[in-house]
């Protein structure tokens, strides 16, 4: 059906542009984290954050399959590619035990 890359309903839709411009925001910092020169420096206090940020998509996502809702969006391939990212970068976070981990599996 058209449009369905982006939502069907009103609040798919709206979780669609809300998750959109917070995996942007995430993938952004986590870029200037990797490209920065102080990486070293950097990186114990980004790890320090990183799991209230974890948790907080976790719970955007809450028991549905996907992040919009029953169906697979253009934010789910977003989500994907930087959760995949982050779970390369802290292979043993907790945060990716629960619907994370389930999500990546499931789109994996």
């Amino acid at each position: 059906p058209p449009g369905a890359a982006g939502g069907q309903t009103e609040q798919e839709k709206q979780r669609v542009d809300l998750m959109e411009n917070q995996l942007m925001d995430f993938r952004m910092g986590f870029a200037q984290l990797c490209y920065n020169p102080d990486f070293e420096k950097l990186k114990p206090g980004y790890l320090e954050q990183l799991p209230k940020k974890l948790q907080e998509f976790s719970r955007f996502l809450g028991s549905r399959p996907w992040f919009a809702g029953d169906k697979l969006t253009f934010v789910d391939f977003l989500a994907y590619d930087v959760l995949d990212q982050h779970r390369m970068f802290v292979p043993d976070s907790p945060e990716f035990q629960g619907n994370l981990g389930r999500f990546l599996q499931r789109f994996e």
